[in-house]
Parts: C-alpha cells; structure tokens; sequence
C-alpha cells in the first residue's frame, strides 16, 4: 500500500519533501521520525528510511523502511522529563540555601561584626593588645560576609530574577574577572529582550559553567562573552585564548573523556531544544556557543 495510508497526514509533507529531495539526488541516506496510524487507530512512533525504486534507470516508486521506535521515544521522553524536574529541584534548592546564606546567616555576621566594634570601642574596658586582635577579628569576620555573599550570589543571582540574564551576565563576569584577574569582555548585538526565565537560568549557568572552566583550565590571559539576539534565537558565545584541548569527538562524547561540565551544559541546552557546540585546538584556545531558539 502507498504510504500515504500508513502515515499520519501531519508528516505526510516531511516525506514528500525527502521524496522530492532524492529525486534531485539530495537527501540519500537520510533518515526521519514520523507517525504510523496502526489499524485499531492507535499511534507509533517509527524510524522511516526511504529509498527510490529504479526501472529502466528511471524512478519508478520509493521504498519506505520503517522501524518502530516507540518504546526508545518514550524512555527518551522520560528521561527528558526527569531531567528537566531534576533540573528544576536543583535551582529551587540553590534559590533556598542562597536566600538563607543572605537573610540569616549573612544578617547574624553583621551582628556580630558589630558587636565586635562595640567592644573595641569601649576603650577603658580593653586593652591594646586585646584591640588588636579584636581588629583581626573584625577583618575576619568582614571576610568571611564576603565569601558567604559571594557564594550566596553563585548559587542564585539576585540581578537574574530582578534585572533579567544580561544584568546577571554583567555581574558575573565582573565578578569572576576580579577573582580570576582574567579580563573577560562583554559585548551584546541585536535587541536585547527578556526570555522565559528558565531560558534565562539555562543560559546563565552555561556561561557561569563555561567561566569557570576559563579560570580554572585554561590559563588563559582575556575571554570574551559574545551574547546574540537575532530573530529566532538566542546565543552565547564564551571564548578565551588558553591552552585549548584536543576535542575527540561530538560535545555527546565529552562525558567519556570526564569533562562532565561541558556534557552537562549540553543537557541543560537539550531542554529548551538548544544546542551547545565546543571548538578548541592545543594552543590556540577554547569557545563554547550555546543557541536556543528565542
């Protein structure tokens, strides 16, 4: 029977566009995931390889090879959703511990420093020595706010949920240029516009992750983060001049050579229908684009 028959009318054109596209002497080898009508009505999702007929070297029919891949689109589909619920556990928890490390712990240390002054102040009751390591005491304290902050701004920007992803981007590359004494560029083209704010977490933390890569990895001496607003898409581009790695493969493959952060930007990409794409050559430095559609 034609395949018209078999196939849901919704991908009815996806196929005549590969038939057309043989024809021409394109597409040979392509494969497609389409929907196949079973008899009682149901549907199955099935891989179709599709093939021209020839008969005196002229095509004369296709030939459509199907094989059912259901259960693989379900499992996948599971996993995507697990992913993505795992995902959104995580920030949810990265938003409570950064709203404690802010509202309480950070609040108890501003107490404390200024109890200390209020001790260090009462002059008579303290002596100089004792003045002097209260000093100490204060210096550390004021240094351990600094590094709860910072932390607390690591695990969930207030600049992202209140200014939306460029302000998140302007203080996370500042911040990490002043840590790492790497000078990292930012520069934005097209019209800036606010995403949905899963988009905007996503693409935040596969810059924050990508970042971090540079100061620790690379020994790199400047970087650049290239943000793009065209008109379908949006994409970050993350670029340095370090020492660069040897890519043996797909970003897919990254997991096996044990660079799990590359791998996992690429799953937080896969969520939102993006794409991450990794260029790196020894010596000549590393850039990480990430697209997401809008």
């Amino acid at each position: 029977m034609k395949v018209g028959g078999l196939i849901a009318q919704r991908c009815i054109q996806s196929i005549k566009d590969i038939e057309h596209a043989l024809l021409r002497g394109e597409a040979m080898g392509r494969l497609s995931e389409v929907t196949l009508v079973k008899n009682d009505g149901s549907e199955a999702s099935v891989q179709l390889s599709t093939s021209p007929v020839f008969s005196g070297g002229q095509p004369v029919a296709f030939q459509h090879i199907a094989r059912d891949v259901t259960e693989e689109k379900r499992m996948h589909d599971n996993l995507r959703f697990y992913l993505r619920q795992a995902t959104r556990s995580q920030e949810e928890e990265r938003k409570r511990i950064a709203r404690e490390l802010h509202d309480e712990t950070i609040q108890e240390l501003v107490v404390l420093s200024r109890q200390v002054d209020d001790l260090a102040s009462s002059g008579k009751l303290v002596s100089e020595p004792n003045t002097s390591r209260l000093d100490e005491l204060r210096q550390q304290i004021n240094n351990i706010m600094q590094g709860v902050r910072r932390l607390s701004q690591d695990l969930r920007p207030a600049a992202l949920d209140r200014l939306g992803l460029l302000a998140a981007l302007e203080w996370l590359t500042s911040s990490v240029a002043e840590y790492s004494r790497i000078p990292i560029e930012l520069s934005v083209s097209g019209a800036e516009r606010r995403l949905s704010e899963e988009a905007e977490l996503v693409l935040f933390r596969i810059t924050q992750e990508a970042l971090r890569n540079v100061w620790r990895h690379s020994q790199a001496t400047r970087a650049k983060v290239t943000v793009g607003f065209d008109q379908g898409k949006t994409m970050i581009a993350i670029s340095d001049d370090g020492k660069g790695f040897a890519l043996s493969g797909s970003v897919d493959d990254l997991s096996r050579d044990g660079k799990l952060g590359l791998a996992g930007m690429q799953e937080r990409a896969r969520l939102l229908g993006g794409a991450v794409k990794v260029e790196s050559e020894l010596g000549k430095g590393t850039e990480v684009t990430v697209e997401i559609p809008r």
